[in-house]
């Protein structure tokens, strides 16, 4: 029996099915019109392609509908996969190499047979070659070719195919002797052979990138530790692993060497933390990359933060607020002077409501002059001046801000307040007739009157400038291909009622079951929930007096301020988001309601 780890031959082609049957049986399913199936036949004769491919191409249905009726066609079974996990026995049966070559997943194994998915059926010749491989019959079942990648990366671990060729060269030249090359003109092409390891660490740092771009990614972590490497995506705001092979962590220091090359960082320091940033383009999208790397104790940690210039860019009326809130923003946009603060933690989208902000005041008043200081420039709007931040040259947010003033802007953006400096000069900029724009970070709207304070800001100035905070959390989005109604505990139940102004029995709520398209998660996407914190004459007395932030969010709802928690509430009864969400986002315990019948008290 060959040793299956050698150098698979490659997969014959996919049998083609018999013209016209395929498409046939989709349309006794429903699944297609005779019109439908009469354009897929031929632009799969035109194009060239298996008629499936066609009706995939042409969006006709779905991917489990096209590969089931495959399955059914050659008289296959269909496992869809879900949240199947490869045996260890069967990841060591059967190597990686040897799984993404023929695309297949190991699904279980006798004495003589192995069961396992493709995306079309084996030919002869491949069932042959992998009998010769494994010295095991071959038991075939017909998967999603998303589902079979999906279950290989869990399975094996991201870019287990690249890791083990750089292995395998590794060994290789420990092994052999030393080899020099020269062409016939005697020039030295020893460095070829070298170039083949780094253009495979490039292919490695390739797919970690474009795996996490196609997940929807906001911020990958790549962190050393004694005993191997974690590589872990932040995905609709949650932190989830992704599964890496055996070997990653020998690669790591080149991992990291490649990514401060894209970065033009200093690649021979090492006992220092860098922050660089890199471009990169995907098809038609355009992204940017912030990477910060720290020194840890077992290597270089690095972050990177996934900015994409084009999807970040959102109207007003898409960020999903309530009528009352969009028409209050437009109002606030419209103001002469004034500071009007977002708030809320990192990664909580509040430079996505400034943008959308400034993008409404350019579209009602484009006579209005912008300008904008940021860290970074996340997107460049036509028809603002904006104004890069460059620490290292003492280009800071105060130093930025003194000289936007000397030139005459009617609106101003501040990324972030982070010292008492720029909240200084950002309130005196208020005060002087600006309407300016910024962040800052707190809990909740209402305490970020106490934050300026904090700051080292006269709580009069504070009261004389500041029109509004709005508070600003990321709820997931239910999936909508797996989406059900679910059950309510009383207590939740009364509490939606009575934020909604509803009867307890008119309260639904909904979860995502997990499907194929959102990955099992229930969750797909993200949107908004705020809280606006208005301050008219009486609250602004009360700001100047000093005012405790529970007097000011008891006078702010007293004016009929919704919390975040209410604002969470209506995005469930929208069929939005989960209770189980809301109670993360806006509690300090997590699912209190699923231990006890009764709210834990305050």
């Amino acid at each position: 029996m060959n040793d299956p780890a050698a150098t698979p031959p490659p997969p014959s082609p996919a049998p083609a099915a018999m013209p016209g049957e395929l498409l046939e049986l989709l349309a006794a399913r429903g699944a297609l019109t005779a019109e439908q199936a009469d354009l897929a036949r031929r632009r799969s004769r035109r194009a060239g392609v298996p008629e499936h491919q066609a009706v995939l191409d042409l969006g006709f249905a779905s991917e489990e509908t096209v590969y089931r009726a495959l399955a059914e066609f050659h008289l296959l079974e269909f496992d869809g996969l879900a949240s199947f996990r490869i045996p260890d026995e069967l990841l060591k049966k059967v190597p990686a190499k040897l799984a993404f070559h023929y695309r297949f997943v190991p699904i279980a194994m006798d004495r003589t047979t192995l069961r396992a998915a493709f995306a079309t059926p084996p030919s002869v010749r491949d069932r042959e070659n992998l009998r010769l491989l494994l010295g095991l019959r071959l038991d075939p079942v017909i998967a999603t070719p998303a589902t079979i990648l999906r279950t290989l990366k869990l399975g094996y671990g991201l870019g287990a195919e690249t890791v083990l060729q750089i292995r395998q060269d590794r060994a290789g030249e420990r092994r052999g002797p030393t080899v020099t090359y020269e062409d016939a003109a005697g020039q030295d092409l020893t460095a070829a052979a070298a170039d083949a390891e780094t253009a495979s660490i490039i292919s490695l740092v390739n797919q970690i990138l474009v795996e996490a771009l196609e997940l929807g990614t906001t911020d990958i972590h790549l962190e050393p530790y004694p005993g191997g490497v974690k590589l872990r995506y932040r995905i609709d705001g949650m932190l989830r692993e992704v599964p890496t092979p055996p070997g990653m962590k020998e690669l790591h220091e080149a991992i990291v060497t490649r990514l401060k090359v894209m970065a033009n960082l200093n690649i021979a320091e090492r006992r220092l933390p860098h922050d660089g940033r890199i471009r990169v383009r995907i098809n038609e999208e355009n992204f940017d990359l912030r990477v910060s790397i720290l020194p840890t104790r077992f290597g270089e940690t690095v972050c990177l933060r996934i900015l994409n210039r084009e999807s970040i860019f959102l109207e007003m009326e898409q960020l999903g607020l309530t009528k009352q809130q969009l028409a209050i923003l437009n109002h606030l946009v419209g103001l002469p002077h004034g500071m009007i603060l977002v708030t809320g933690p990192t990664g909580s989208g509040k430079t996505t409501t400034l943008y959308a902000a400034l993008a409404k005041v350019k579209s009602r008043s484009p006579e209005r002059k912008v300008i904008t200081v940021e860290d970074p420039v996340e997107y460049e709007l036509e028809g603002l001046t904006q104004i890069q931040i460059r620490a290292e040259i003492g280009l800071t947010f105060a130093a930025g801000l003194r000289s936007i003033l000397r030139h005459d802007p009617d609106i101003i953006l501040v990324g972030e307040i982070r010292d008492g400096e720029t909240a200084e000069i950002a309130i005196r900029s208020a005060l002087t007739g600006h309407l300016v724009f910024s962040t800052l970070h707190t809990n909740d709207a209402v305490g970020a009157v106490n934050r300026l304070v904090d700051m080292g800001i006269e709580p009069y100035l504070v009261a004389s400038s500041m029109v509004a905070s709005l508070a600003q959390r990321l709820v997931r989005r239910i999936c909508p291909h797996c989406k059900e109604e679910e059950a309510l505990k009383p207590h939740l139940r009364q509490e939606m009622a009575r934020s909604l102004g509803l009867a307890e029995g008119e309260v639904r709520a909904w979860r995502g079951r997990g499907c194929v398209e959102c990955n099992q998660l229930g969750y797909r996407g993200r949107v908004a929930i705020l809280e606006v914190f208005l301050l008219d004459e009486a609250v602004q007395d009360m700001v100047s007096r000093h005012a405790s932030t529970m007097e000011l969010r008891e006078a702010a709802r007293q004016r009929g301020m919704r919390s975040l928690r209410d604002a969470g509430w209506e995005k469930v009864a929208q069929g939005l988001t989960t209770v189980e969400e809301v109670a993360r986002i806006t509690s300090n315990f997590q699912l209190a309601y699923d231990a006890q019948e009764e709210p834990p008290s305050a």
